[in-house]
């Protein structure tokens, strides 16, 4: 139970590596704050993981309207005192679109959500860690942040930002006791990338993989490790 006690709020968290990580976090103690557009798909997490003796509650959160997501962190400080870490895990993806094609309505998406979305929850959630001198962030990136593509060019870029982002929110509130890593899978069995390959493919990193990292950083990783991300990908 190396959680216990620890409320862990997680956006995108209704399917994917989200439900994942809400699955392993609630495993070890944590009451998980699933959030997320889709009410349905978060009550069906909600419910494996009290199925599983754990603990969690369902919130509807749009990460790009940043009403939303100062309205989601004072409901869970309202209720229970704290946010302890935070996953930034909600993201979307224009397939097979080279970067010079974007749309720009395709562009704002996908920059709103990957992007926005992961700092209007840092801005609304570090002011409470700040408080209490310390807490944990964890920003899931992706392969395609430390490698360039010709294709699905805004999403390489959103996550090529959301490395620099990582790096910087790290810089900042190192001195309040917070840290604040990343993951990077490779392509991980998810609706997402099937939506892009349906017959899927063996290589491909399972949800639960990436929850473990998230664990990892959530519980094992060095005091003084931020700024870091965890590559699951080869080089």
């Amino acid at each position: 139970m190396l959680l216990e006690n620890r409320v862990a709020l997680i956006t995108g968290a209704g399917r994917g590596i989200g439900r994942a990580i809400a699955l392993a976090f609630a495993r070890e103690g944590a009451l998980a704050i699933v959030t997320g557009r889709d009410m349905a798909r978060l009550a069906e997490v909600v419910d494996q993981v009290r199925a599983g003796g754990g603990k969690a509650e369902a919130f509807s959160l749009d990460v790009t309207n940043d009403v939303d997501a100062y309205h989601v962190v004072e409901q869970v400080m309202a209720n229970w005192g704290t946010v302890d870490l935070l996953v930034n895990n909600a993201g979307v993806i224009t397939y097979h679109t080279p970067v010079w094609e974007t749309t720009m309505e395709q562009w704002d998406e996908v920059m709103n959500t990957n992007l926005r979305g992961m700092h209007l929850l840092c801005r609304a959630v570090a002011p409470h860690m700040i408080s209490k001198g310390q807490g944990t962030i964890i920003n899931i990136g992706s392969s395609s942040g430390r490698r360039a593509e010709g294709e699905n060019g805004a999403y390489v870029a959103s996550k090529w930002g959301v490395i620099g982002y990582t790096a910087s929110l790290a810089q900042s509130l190192r001195p309040y006791g917070i840290s604040v890593n990343g993951i990077n899978p490779d392509w991980v069995d998810t609706d997402m990338a099937r939506a892009s390959h349906p017959e899927g493919d063996s290589d491909w990193i399972t949800p639960e993989e990436v929850a473990e990292a998230a664990l990892y950083l959530a519980t094992k990783a060095p005091g003084l490790m931020s700024g870091q991300f965890i590559d699951m990908f080869e080089s």
